[in-house]
């Protein structure tokens, strides 16, 4: 899996994003849970564990 992928689950679990961070990463809230997530934007390089990892403490997996 790689970011592109992690960072379009988010957003159709609902997470809107808020910001760029400093460097290549990316805020993004839930609205509903004002839960908060950083994400990489290397977009075409695998996520790994720490992708499904992210994904997982988002409740989305």
């Amino acid at each position: 899996m790689t970011w592109a992928e992690v960072i379009r689950k988010l957003k159709a679990a609902g997470f809107v994003e808020v910001r760029s961070g400093r460097g290549s990463h990316l805020l993004l809230t839930q609205p509903a849970t004002g839960r908060e997530i950083w994400v990489a934007i290397h977009t075409k390089k695998d996520a790994g564990r720490l992708g499904n990892r992210i994904l997982r403490e988002a409740g989305i997996e």
